[in-house]
């Protein structure tokens, strides 16, 4: 009998969940050392909703083609996918009819040897996609019951401006807001950069106070 190799695909949507991503493995690989199964690990941060594209998962998918690999594992089908049943369906049937791998995923128990596997994978396939949906919708709302409470401090931090930078640029004479932000920005990191809207919004705000003393070095926009 030939040797078994096992393609393990591990994936959370942002690499602050790294403790997530080792629990998926460690079960992935738990249950390869259980059957005798040789493994190679392939694992993201990435998200796998609406077409995110996927390094490690299209190099797994690429080399199962090529049929280096007798089975795909993961720990759970959204880890998988959370695009449409449709498209979850396509890919998982290309796998399993055109490449000749089986599929395994850990914690339904879905087997492609299942004599049940077509309709296993159908419904599955439904709520990995419905989960992403729901769990939009529940970050959504949970956002805006703390925003009615004030206690959201989440979302994009705030940028800070340095009003004796911009101070000096606009000195210089029939320069426009674009004009502006670019001679602002020049020199600075990436990070530190501001749009020309941020300098229209700074610009309509006295940068010094009416005794014509310096307001502080910076301000948040």
């Amino acid at each position: 009998m030939d040797k078994v190799r096992v393609a393990i695909y591990a994936r959370c949507s942002t690499d602050e969940s790294r403790q997530d991503v080792e629990s998926q493995i460690n079960a992935c690989k738990r249950y390869c050392e259980t059957q005798g199964w040789s493994y190679e690990i392939f694992q993201e941060y990435e998200s796998a909703y609406k077409g995110a594209k996927r390094k490690a998962f299209e190099e797994a998918l690429e080399r199962t083609r090529l049929r280096e690999f007798n089975i795909l594992m993961v720990y759970m089908l959204d880890r998988f996918s959370r695009e449409t049943p449709t498209k979850i369906v396509s890919d998982l049937h290309r796998i399993v009819e055109e490449y000749g791998c089986r599929f395994i995923s850990i914690k339904e128990g879905i087997d492609s040897n299942n004599d049940m596997w077509q309709i296993i994978m159908m419904i599955f396939a439904y709520m990995a996609n419905n989960y992403s949906k729901m769990l939009g919708i529940r970050v959504k709302d949970g956002i805006r019951q703390k925003k009615e409470k004030g206690l959201y401090e989440g979302g994009r931090r705030e940028k800070e401006i340095d009003l004796d930078r911009l101070k000096a640029v606009t000195k210089q004479k029939n320069l426009g807001l674009r004009k502006i932000a670019q001679e602002y920005n020049r020199g600075l990191a990436k990070k530190d950069r501001i749009s020309y809207g941020k300098v229209r919004r700074v610009l309509q705000k006295p940068l010094a106070n009416s005794k014509g003393k310096k307001c502080q070095k910076s301000a948040v926009i």
